[in-house]
């Protein structure tokens, strides 16, 4: 299969929600949330991985118990996640 390539906005916002992450968190979010955001995109037919397919994986990769404070990391680094709430 080959690798799917990232938008330079979904890979900069990859980059800031990870680095925000405690370290232990940090490693499961890279592993887990790339492969979910990069099945996302597949899933959809798109050439690649996009801001919304990685918001999506985040919220879908994420414990509940921390759905709130992934919402406010967000809002933190000036995020708007709420357009892609509806799923």
């Amino acid at each position: 299969m080959s690798e799917i390539i990232w938008s330079p906005e979904a890979k900069d916002i990859f980059d800031k929600i990870t680095g925000n992450l405690p370290q232990f968190h940090r490693a499961i979010a890279q592993k887990l949330v790339k492969q979910s955001a990069e099945d996302i995109a597949l899933g959809k037919n798109k050439p690649c991985v996009e801001e919304d397919d990685l918001i999506e994986a985040f919220f879908k990769e994420v414990p509940p118990a921390f759905k709130e404070m992934m919402k406010k990391l967000l809002t933190k680094l000036d995020i708007d996640y709420s357009q892609f709430m509806g799923h």
